[in-house]
């Protein structure tokens, strides 16, 4: 019996050398090209040539205009006293575009932004360009939303995050979603100058009808020896612009769809080019 099952276990291992079962490059530019790769990984692409660098993409973290940090005082729109404690939002590149708006570029990659982490690999990209825009997206698109977590590598954004960034609900997939934004935090509710027990707010944003409109953002390219690099503002107080936290702080998207809806809508303008 135990022989048995070695030779399963051996036979499955060579169906999925055969059929690629991991992650590979699908950029035909590249001397490691894998069609038959079952998931895109650019980072895994090798080039004989030069002509490529891989791209990074460094992202500012603003609240007004000025640094953002988890447990710093802010306050929202209408004066409310408020400390973040978690932030995190789903964001796909969608998209690299040349000078003449034509894609080249459409390989889907899942960024999963968070205030303390700066840098981001997005992709590869020709040395000799100078400027691309590229297209961001909050959210997850509507395939693979429904997914579930433990069918991606650990190192893949849509992997199981802790705390979770996803919602399991039932053996159905199509009532399954990522949390394309989450902000969390404390908020001083009753104008006393201090986090009472109890004050928080937290606003959990999912659901295909809940992702962002596609944004094309412009971006100048730093070319560096070994790497390219370009630079987007991130803003953290777009997510809560025009609501009343006092009077508005917790939904769960479906529990409370006019306040999702804002978020939603404010999510529209959460990436914006650096200046």
């Amino acid at each position: 019996m135990i022989l048995k099952n070695i030779r399963i276990l051996l036979a499955l291992a060579s169906l999925c050398l055969l059929f690629s079962c991991k992650e590979g490059c699908l950029d035909p530019d590249a001397t490691n090209y894998n069609p038959n790769a079952r998931k895109s990984n650019d980072e895994l692409c090798q080039y004989d040539s030069p002509s490529k660098n891989p791209l990074n993409l460094e992202v500012f973290h603003l609240f007004n205009g000025n640094n953002f940090s988890l447990d710093s005082i802010y306050y929202d729109d209408f004066g409310t006293m408020i400390k973040f404690n978690r932030a995190k939002a789903y964001v796909s590149k969608n998209c690299f575009f040349n000078s003449i708006n034509s894609c080249f570029d459409d390989t889907i990659q899942y960024l999963l932004l968070d205030p303390t982490i700066s840098n981001y690999f997005i992709g590869y990209i020709e040395k000799e360009l100078n400027n691309i825009s590229v297209e961001f997206q909050v959210g997850v698109d509507s395939v693979s939303n429904h997914t579930d977590p433990a069918s991606y590598q650990s190192e893949d954004p849509l992997s199981y995050q802790t705390p979770s960034m996803h919602w399991q609900m039932g053996s159905n997939p199509m009532d399954w979603s990522y949390l394309f934004v989450v902000v969390e935090g404390f908020a001083d509710l009753n104008s006393n100058g201090i986090f009472d027990s109890g004050e928080i707010f937290v606003f959990h944003l999912g659901g295909d009808d809940f992702r962002s409109n596609p944004n094309n953002i412009s971006c100048d390219i730093s070319e560096f020896t070994n790497e390219s690099k370009i630079k987007v503002n991130l803003n953290w107080s777009k997510i809560i612009e025009d609501i009343d936290i006092k009077n508005e702080n917790f939904t769960h998207t479906m529990d409370n769809i006019p306040l999702a809806t804002k978020i939603a809508n404010n999510s529209n303008n959460f990436i914006s080019e650096f200046q």
